[in-house]
């Protein structure tokens, strides 16, 4: 493969990386969700799984991970964590929470939702675990343990995100995820890319066996 050609190739993928990608939204509140179950796997299928941080509801590391959960504030579904104590009840854990995509994602937005009295740390990685951005959701004003929107977290990276990281920063059971929203590119997108990337592989071994 010439240098003029793979220097074709690479600006064409470049370019694929561009084009409109597919937008998806959960709102938590589809068909088949239910009250106190886990969400962890539910949302596997469209590229997204997620797991507790480890943090109970006294900000220390417990044995178990909160699990997230679908839980309900405002007559709407959200996500949250609750872990389960020594009997094997459910309680309130601490909101230390992680989403996981499964696939390349371009943007990742949604609602952070929480007690009044406290902010929370929204943080997206790549898949070697590096930080590609944080942001900082300052807590509102309001009546002590009152529940409502602290904002929208968004990031549009030029690296895919593998994965999102919440955490509240102090001690508040009421925190949850909504609506969470993120962009993957078309299939046929993907498809390009990966034989375009598959054709500059074979030429560097080509190259090297030369």
């Amino acid at each position: 493969m010439t240098t003029m050609f793979r220097n074709s190739l690479l600006g064409m993928l470049l370019s694929l990386l561009a084009l409109p990608a597919q937008a998806v939204l959960l709102t938590f509140d589809e068909p088949g969700t239910t009250l106190f179950t886990s969400a962890e796997t539910f949302y596997a299928s469209q590229g997204v799984t997620f797991s507790g941080g480890g943090l109970l509801a006294d900000g220390h590391l417990g044995g178990m991970p909160g699990e997230p959960q679908f839980v309900s504030y405002a007559g709407e579904r959200q996500i949250g964590t609750l872990t389960k104590d020594t009997s094997g009840t459910y309680t309130d854990a601490f909101f230390d929470i992680w989403i996981h995509f499964n696939t390349s994602v371009l943007s990742v937005s949604g609602d952070y939702v929480g007690n009044l009295g406290y902010g929370g740390t929204v943080e997206a990685f790549d898949s070697a675990g590096g930080s590609l951005g944080s942001m900082y959701l300052s807590a509102l004003s309001g009546p002590t343990n009152t529940v409502g929107t602290l904002g929208t977290f968004a990031f549009n990276t030029s690296a895919p995100i593998a994965r999102i990281h919440m955490i509240s920063d102090g001690a508040a059971a009421a925190t949850m995820l909504d609506n969470l929203r993120y962009s993957v590119p078309e299939p046929a997108s993907l498809a390009l890319l990966s034989a375009g990337l598959l054709g500059i592989g074979l030429s560097r071994r080509r190259q090297g066996q030369a």
